[in-house]
């Protein structure tokens, strides 16, 4: 198995955060980040209060998504940023084959400027950037760890390297996050509005418990919506997530009902929708007095 360490070859890159109205129009059809299962990613320790990671090595055993963005020279000179692309991988631990334990991991990778991928090393490392570019994600999970925020995945560790001479960026960077896998799934909407009232009463009760607590953590996830809400249904736990575009509140938060609104909790008395087994007329669905079915 191939090892991806602080000095080893590998993977890719980190992008400040561009509104959808400047994005340039992508290549998603590449995929830089292939053929990665079985390779282990090593973390050096990090000791730097209240960062306490041990030195680890974590196995990816599936690749779930990649996200290339492929600029071309004209993107570059707009300032749209440099050309990258970021991949999220399931791993476990490399210590023991029978640790059940597994995490998430999230490789950046700067990549070639569009058309320059055949190019001499020396052409493509002279696009390579003086500094890795700081990331919403983990900028919010470090953040997440000051606050000793409880709510969300864990952060296991991260780090940042740059690639070597073979690499498609000789110089450019590559910025490994990792964190936990909470237990639970993303919540689904039609399974929860099937739900008699009582059961989906107990779910938004913890949500704003455990919603409120986030709403002190500085972040949120850039789109609002129940696949950011990982609910275990044996044990009752949940965590928010999905923070690869997280931006900070701009001002401090208080709960309000809106909140259960936009992770589709409760919907809007005069323009209901329909989910799919659960026409309205016979669901156990409550309206109130302020416009809102429960």
């Amino acid at each position: 198995m191939r090892s991806l360490s602080s000095h080893s070859s590998a993977l890719t890159s980190f992008l400040p955060f561009v509104p959808t109205s400047k994005l340039p129009a992508m290549d998603s059809s590449i995929e830089y980040l292939t053929d990665l299962e079985g390779t282990q990613v090593t973390f050096d320790a990090v000791a730097e209060p209240p960062f306490n990671f041990p030195a680890q090595t974590w196995i990816i055993l599936e690749k779930l998504d990649e996200d290339p963005n492929r600029l071309t020279k004209e993107d570059i000179v707009a300032e749209l940023g440099p050309s990258d692309t970021s991949g999220k991988f399931l791993c476990r631990p490399a210590s023991e084959e029978d640790d059940n334990r597994r995490a998430f991991l999230r490789i950046y990778q700067q990549v070639p400027i569009a058309g320059t991928e055949t190019k001499k090393a020396t052409i493509r490392a002279s696009q390579a950037v003086d500094t890795p570019p700081d990331h919403p994600e983990l900028i919010a999970f470090r953040t997440f760890t000051k606050l000793d925020c409880d709510v969300v995945p864990r952060l296991l560790g991260y780090q940042q390297r740059q690639q070597d001479h073979d690499e498609g960026v000789p110089g450019g960077y590559i910025t490994y996050i990792l964190w936990e896998k909470v237990p639970g799934e993303s919540l689904d909407l039609t399974e929860f509005w099937r739900l008699p009232f009582a059961d989906r009463q107990a779910i938004r009760d913890k949500f704003r418990q455990v919603y409120t607590t986030f709403l002190l953590c500085g972040y949120m996830p850039c789109m609002a919506g129940p696949s950011k809400i990982i609910h275990d249904k044996s044990s009752g736990q949940m965590h928010i997530c999905g923070f690869k575009l997280a931006s900070p509140f701009d001002k401090p938060q208080q709960w309000g009902d809106v909140n259960y609104f936009q992770y589709g909790l409760i919907q809007p008395s005069d323009s209901r929708f329909d989910w799919e087994g659960t026409p309205p007329e016979t669901a156990d669905w409550i309206e109130d007095v302020n416009g809102w079915t429960w």
